[in-house]
C-alpha cells in the first residue's frame, strides 16, 4: 500500500506494526503507546534531519550514542521516540517528567528500517528489487542491469554509489556511501515507485546489511559480483565480512511485485570463483535458484552456460564479468535478452569506472575508482590491455584513512603490477597522510625489494601527482588515476576538499598542450 492513501498515520499505527514485526519491547505496552496523535514528517536517527511531527529514533553507534541527541530532536519537533531499553532509561533519567512519549524497542536499527519502510507505503512490495552485492563491481553491475532491464521491458531504477537513476532520469548521487540509511533507503525506492518504474536495483553493501538498512525491503533477486577481503574495519574479520554479504540471500524472498510477473527468486552467482561456493550452497540451503556467469577464454559471455559474443564499450574482463552477471539474470527471468544485449553493448557505464579522459593525446589515460587491493589488480589488467605492446601503465593511487587499513597493504602489493606508480592522498580524513603512503610504500617494496625507489614515489598533492604521471607519459602508455573515482571531495581532517579526478586530468592535459594542432 503506497503512502499516499496510508488510512492511518499515528502513533497507534506504528506501534501496531512494530509489534506484528515482533520489535516492540513489553515495557512499551502503555497508554501513550496507543496514541491516536498523527505522525506528520516520517522517521529519523539522525537529530539534525527531524522536522515537526516526526519519530526519533536513538541508535547507539560506534562513536555516538543517539539517546544523547533525544532533546534535539524533539527541539526539532520529533513527538516521539523509539529506543532499546538502555538508551529509553537514559532519555527518561534525563528529562523526568518532562520526558516525552519513549517507546522501548527489542532492536533500534530494525525498528528504524520497519518504520521508515512503514512511513513509505512498503514501495519494495510494489517494486522488483534486485540487489546487488560484492566486495568490487557492484556499481557496474547494476548500472548494467538497470539498462539491462528497462530495454528488456520493465523499466528500472538505479541506486548506486555514484548514479542513481529514478523514472528514466538520471543524477548523481553525492555520498561517500553505497546504501543509505533506512529512511532516506526507503524514499528512495518510493520515489522510484511514484515515478513509474517497475523494478529498482540496489547496491546492497556489507554495512547496509550488517547494520540493518535494508532490513525491510523484498528482494525479488540477488546477484553476487565477487568477494574478497575488505571493510574490516566494520566486521572485524573476514569471517564476519563473509556473513554480513551471506545475509542477501536470506532476503531473496520476492515482493508483491515480482510475484505477480511470475519472476521466481534468484541469486546469481559465478560458480567458477572458490570463494563464492558459500554462496552457493547458502543459495541451495534457502531453496533459491542459482544461476551462473562467467566469460570464456575468447571474451563470450556465458550466461547460465550459455554463450553470447558480445562487445562492450567498457573495457577489459572485469566489466565483461559484470555484464555477464546482469544479463544472466536477464536471460533466467525469461526477458526479451535481444534487446538487453544491445543496450548493454553501448552503455558507457557508470562515471569513474574505466572512464577515459581524451585530450587527443597519444596515450590513455583512465579514471577508476580501484580503491581496495582487488580492484586495483582488475584495474592494472584493464589499463594492461589498453596498451600497446610496449607500452607502461603509469599510476596513481592512495588508500582512505579511518577504513580497513588492510587495504594500505593490499594496494601496496598490487600497484607494483604497474611500471610507475605515485602514491597520492585519497581521503586522509583524521589519519595522518604520511603514516597512510607508508604503509602503502613498505607493502609495495617487500613485493619488489630495492627497485621501489625507482618504481614507487610518495607525492601526497594529488594534482600534482596526476601531472607528474601524464607529463612522463609516451605514446602507447596508459596513465591509470585509481581511488577517486566519481567522488567529488577528498576528505581531510579540516573538512572536503573539492575534487573531480576527470576535471583535473583534463586540466593537465590541457595545460601540457592536449589536444596539439599540428
Amino acid at each position: 500500500m503506497s503512502a499516499q492513501v496510508r488510512p492511518e498515520r499515528t502513533i497507534r499505527a506504528l506501534v501496531a506494526r512494530l509489534r506484528d514485526r515482533g520489535l516492540l519491547h513489553a515495557d512499551a505496552a502503555e497508554a501513550r503507546a496507543e496514541s491516536t496523535q498523527e505522525i506528520t514528517s516520517g522517521v529519523q536517527s539522525d537529530s539534525r534531519l527531524m522536522r515537526p511531527g516526526g519519530i526519533f529514533v536513538a541508535i547507539r553507534g560506534a562513536r555516538a550514542n543517539g539517546a544523547d541527541f533525544a532533546d534535539d530532536a524533539f527541539a526539532r519537533g520529533a513527538i516521539a521516540t523509539l529506543a532499546e531499553p538502555a538508551e529509553a532509561e537514559l532519555m527518561l533519567k534525563a528529562r523526568g517528567d518532562r520526558a516525552p512519549l519513549v517507546i522501548t524497542v527489542t532492536h533500534a536499527r530494525r525498528a528504524l528500517a520497519e518504520a521508515a519502510a512503514w512511513w513509505e507505503g512498503d514501495p519494495s512490495e510494489e517494486l522488483i528489487v534486485i540487489g546487488v552485492t560484492g566486495t568490487d563491481g557492484k556499481t557496474t553491475t547494476a548500472t548494467f542491469l538497470s539498462t539491462a532491464l528497462t530495454a528488456a521491458g520493465i523499466s528500472a531504477g538505479l541506486l548506486s554509489t555514484a548514479i542513481a537513476r529514478v523514472g528514466g532520469v538520471q543524477r548523481p548521487t553525492p555520498m561517500h556511501q553505497t546504501t543509505p540509511e533506512a529512511p532516506a533507503l526507503q524514499a528512495q525506492l518510493e520515489e522510484s515507485r511514484r515515478a513509474g518504474d517497475r523494478a529498482v536495483v540496489a547496491e546492497t553493501t556489507s554495512h547496509g546489511l550488517v547494520l540493518d538498512r535494508v532490513a525491510s525491503i523484498s528482494y525479488a533477486a540477488g546477484v553476487f559480483t565477487n568477494f574478497g577481503s575488505d571493510h574490516l574495519d566494520l566486521h572485524g574479520t573476514i569471517d564476519a565480512y563473509r556473513a554480513a554479504k551471506l545475509q542477501l540471500i536470506s532476503r531473496i524472498t520476492g515482493s508483491d511485485a515480482s510475484r505477480a510477473a511470475g519472476l521466481a527468486p534468484l541469486a546469481v552467482i559465478r560458480r567458477a570463483d572458490p570463494a563464492l561456493a558459500p554462496f552457493v550452497a547458502a543459495a541451495d540451503a534457502a531453496g533459491v535458484r542459482v544461476v551462473d556467469f562467467d566469460v570464456a577464454e575468447d571474451g563470450a559471455l556465458l550466461l547460465d552456460g550459455v554463450r553470447h559474443v558480445v562487445k562492450l564499450r567498457m573495457p577489459g574482463r572485469i566489466n565483461a564479468l559484470n555484464a555477464a552477471a546482469a544479463l544472466a539474470l536477464v536471460a533466467a527471468w525469461g526477458l526479451p535478452l535481444a534487446p538487453a544485449i544491445a543496450a548493454v553493448a553501448e552503455e558507457p557505464g557508470p562515471p569513474g569506472r574505466s572512464e577515459r579522459v581524451a585530450c587527443g593525446q597519444p596515450f590513455s589515460v583512465i579514471v577508476d575508482f580501484a580503491h581496495n587491493g582487488q580492484s586495483l589488480e582488475a584495474a592494472i589488467q584493464v589499463a594492461r590491455s589498453l596498451a600497446t605492446p610496449d607500452g607502461r601503465v603509469l599510476l596513481v593511487t592512495g588508500a582512505a584513512g579511518e577504513r580497513d587499513a588492510g587495504r594500505r597493504s593490499a594496494i601496496g602489493r598490487a600497484c607494483t603490477e604497474a611500471e610507475r606508480v605515485w602514491i597520492a592522498d585519497e581521503d586522509p580524513r583524521g589519519e595522518s597522510p604520511d603514516v597512510i603512503a607508508a604503509a602503502i610504500y613498505a607493502a609495495a617494496e617487500a613485493n619488489v625489494g630495492a627497485a621501489v625507489k625507482d618504481q614507487v614515489t610518495v607525492l601526497h598533492d594529488r594534482r600534482a601527482a596526476i601531472r607528474a604521471a601524464i607529463g612522463e607519459a609516451r605514446p602507447g602508455d596508459v596513465v591509470l588515476l585509481a581511488g577517486k573515482g566519481h567522488e567529488r571531495t577528498i576528505e581531510r581532517s579540516g573538512g572536503a576538499e573539492e575534487w573531480d579526478e576527470v576535471r583535473v586530468a583534463t586540466e593537465v592535459l590541457t595545460s601540457l598542450g592536449y589536444p596539439q594542432h599540428t
